[in-house]
């Protein structure tokens, strides 16, 4: 069992009965006796399986000492293992104590009771984990009214509570980060324009590799926007923020061309610029489509030409945002958003968690679509959007989405388990986990993945089944604004190749969590997955995490005055 709780009292270790499995076995019924020290002998039923069904220790006296019963799942793996232990008189049950996991290895209850030589209860607890939602029950015995109450569960060594309220961010914090993020930006841009010197190899090779064009979805004719070009297209693909126009590149093995930096790009009517910068433009009025050409900057001759569709839209402008805002809660190596008055310029647009730049995938004259850095701290961040003398801060956090293991080959007969981990999201302050859709593409998002979704309706019912749980269990109604308003999380994990491995549990291939405030209270979340191998080959798992909070509003900062606006 991965995570404890401290509640101090005898736990039972699976891992020691699969040790015990894997080193003892038979093909019939059978019992066997071992010597387990000076006198004590222990006996091991066998089933008709070869697996151990129950192990009795016997002392010197012949009295019973304690035994272990395994109950198996439909794959011959413990599912269910209670360790009884006995009194001197080899009769009496001095304790019991049983512990269960689902088929997927994830804990799911304990429950121990403890007798005193008469066979009264005298004390014991339970705790129960849903592994889909996160969530512990925990309950102690009473020995007064004889009966089982609820209780708070004992804090974890993994649990953390968020701020009640959001912490104000200052204008000397905000001005330091960002003058520390643009050095770091100016250094890595230099960095990026240096030629290394090139190592001895083979000759190189050209292999066609897939880079895409990224532009905003909503390209309003006369309005400026701004995109980028990625050599991972996957990353922003299905983002209904963003418009992806993949294109086939012939990129060496070597030399300058075998990064984007190697390569110019060009819209009609403009001047070739460095295919790793950002671009900007204004939406052509009437067009519906625009020419590009990717060049090889030390080979002009080699290029790749291709058109931009300008998708046609009859929605009418949104009215533009006054005040800056942005998603609560940024995940590493996803996008976020912010919406304001910006530009639509991104060359001219500065954005960075804490002291870490953050490039600008998109923008419009109303909204940024930020790619989050993978190296930087989880937890609560600032997030900077700067343009001219204006600061933007806004107190988000930034948490992690990730499986211990992905991408990995596997053949049968053996399968494998990956932890399904999502790391930091306690870290929202009660402020922060009020419900909402932003940005608003975050419902068309979900509903791709999970057909129907609607997101007020599962907050709605999670909260019901919470509250419905806690009256059976006999706890108090919470008096809990936090839990009221409080929105959630959507996590789905899907098999990309179920030609290959057979996720256990898995409902069409996918898993989808219902994440909220509850599920972090012992600190991260995580869910174990088995994968059965069906044939050789290198599995792949997507992961997608959406969440359904309120914006947070920014506190705005001129950076040639000490002002500061919320």
């Amino acid at each position: 069992m991965r995570r404890h709780l401290r509640f101090g009292s005898y736990l039972v270790s699976l891992c020691g009965a699969f040790i015990l499995l894997s080193s003892l076995h038979s093909s019939a019924q059978k019992t066997v006796v071992q010597d387990a020290g000076p006198g004590v002998k222990q006996e091991f039923d066998y089933d008709a399986a070869g697996r151990i069904v129950e192990i009795r220790t016997v002392g010197t006296d012949g009295k019973l000492q304690g035994k272990v019963n395994n109950v198996y799942n439909a794959m011959s793996e413990v599912e269910l293992q209670t360790n009884t232990a006995y009194w001197p008189d080899g009769k009496s049950i001095q304790k019991i104590g049983s512990v269960r996991f689902d088929q997927n290895f994830n804990f799911t209850s304990e429950i121990i009771e403890d007798f005193d030589q008469s066979g009264k209860h005298v004390s014991g607890h339970q705790l129960f984990h849903d592994p889909v939602t996160g969530i512990f029950r925990c309950f102690d015995w009473k020995a007064a009214p004889q009966k089982y109450q609820a209780i708070d569960c004992p804090a974890s060594e993994e649990s953390h509570e968020g701020p009640k309220t959001t912490p104000k961010i200052t204008r000397d914090e905000v001005l330091k980060h960002l003058a520390a993020a643009r050095q770091t930006a100016k250094a890595d841009q230099k960095s990026g324009r240096m030629k290394p010197k090139e190592p001895v190899q083979d000759a190189i090779t050209t292999t066609d590799k897939d880079v895409g064009i990224v532009l905003p979805a909503l390209l309003r004719p006369g309005a400026r926007v701004s995109g980028s070009i990625t050599n991972d297209p996957d990353r922003f693909a299905g983002n209904p923020e963003l418009l992806v126009t993949r294109v086939s590149l012939p990129i060496p093995s070597g030399g300058d061309a075998s990064q984007l930096s190697g390569w110019t790009y060009e819209l009609k009517g403009s001047d070739p610029q460095p295919a790793s910068d950002p671009f900007s433009l204004v939406v052509p009025t009437g067009a519906a489509e625009l020419a590009f050409t990717l060049r090889q900057t030390a080979n002009p001759a080699t290029a790749v030409s291709g058109k931009l569709e300008i998708p046609r839209t009859t929605a009418k402008p949104a009215p533009a945002p006054k005040n800056f805002e942005s998603a609560a809660l940024c995940f590493k190596q996803d996008t976020c958003v912010v919406a304001g008055p910006l530009s639509g310029d991104s060359r001219e647009t500065f954005a960075a968690f804490d002291s870490v730049p953050a490039p600008i995938v998109a923008e419009t004259d109303s909204m940024a679509v930020i790619d989050t850095p993978f190296f930087m701290n989880l937890g609560p961040a600032a997030l900077i959007v700067a343009e001219g003398t204006q600061v933007n801060a806004m107190p988000v956090v930034v948490a992690h989405l990730a499986l211990s293991l992905n991408h990995q080959p596997i053949k049968p007969p053996d399968y494998m388990i990956t932890i399904l981990r999502v790391e930091a999201v306690g870290e929202l302050g009660d402020d922060q986990w009020r419900y909402g859709v932003f940005p608003t593409g975050n419902v068309e998002r979900a509903r791709a993945l999970v057909p129907g979704f609607n997101p007020a309706k599962a907050v709605e019912q999670e909260r019901e089944q919470r509250e419905k749980q806690e009256k059976q269990d006999g706890l108090p109604k919470k008096d809990d604004k936090k839990d009221e308003s409080a929105g959630m999380v959507l996590v789905v994990v899907k098999n990309n190749t179920p030609q290959l491995v057979a996720p256990r549990g898995a409902k069409e291939q996918t898993f989808v969590f219902h994440l909220t405030p509850e599920s972090f209270a012992m600190g991260e979340f995580k869910y174990d997955i088995v994968l059965d191998p069906l044939k050789a080959g290198t599995f792949s798992l997507k992961l997608t995490a959406i969440p359904f909070l309120a914006p947070v509003r920014a506190q705005v900062f001129d950076a040639e005055s000490a002002t500061a606006k919320n």
